[in-house]
């Protein structure tokens, strides 16, 4: 009997590793994430004077997995107006089953587009394509990708495009 029991024992601890394949892949996985743009004042702020231009913007992870993940190097590429903004977070944040988390993204603006953001029309709204890396226990997930249309943003020292004008 010691031996019919040894021998269930040990064929019932392989059974998790025989439905990893399924429980495990990446499209199973991309698919329990759920990515959303906070909706406080603040969550997407664009800083328009030449001595602090920066994107900034906070986003929210939750892993509805029955494992726990990984999002690693965060990259957001933002388009407002003509302008073309990127921000990263290169750090990421674990997450247990069922957990969600904020990321906090960041990037610096150059010349060209921050003349574009100050030249942008007044209710313009931001689009917003987020790439990240998620590792589970067996896999690393480069193509995890989100887009957000639409979003209002918070801008500080923006100029008119009244005073562009008069400087040109």
């Amino acid at each position: 009997m010691s031996i019919y029991t040894e021998l269930v024992l040990n064929s019932l601890s392989h059974l998790p590793k025989i439905f990893n394949w399924w429980l495990y892949k990446p499209e199973k996985t991309i698919k329990r994430i759920d990515v959303n743009i906070l909706a406080k004042e603040g969550s997407v702020e664009i800083w328009c004077d030449k001595a602090q231009a920066k994107f900034s913007l906070w986003i929210q992870f939750k892993n509805n997995n029955s494992f726990p993940i990984e999002i690693d190097r965060s990259e957001a590429s933002g388009y407002l107006y003509t302008a073309h903004l990127k921000a990263i977070n290169l750090f990421g944040k674990r997450l247990k089953k069922g957990e969600s988390a904020t990321l906090h993204l960041e990037g610096n603006i150059d010349d060209i587009n921050l003349k574009r953001v100050n030249g942008s029309p007044e209710n313009e709204s931001l689009r917003l394509e987020l790439k990240a890396v998620v590792l589970n226990k067996y896999h690393r997930i480069r193509d995890f990708r989100c887009q957000f249309d639409r979003l209002m943003c918070k801008f500080y020292n923006r100029k008119s495009r009244r005073s562009l004008d008069e400087s040109a």
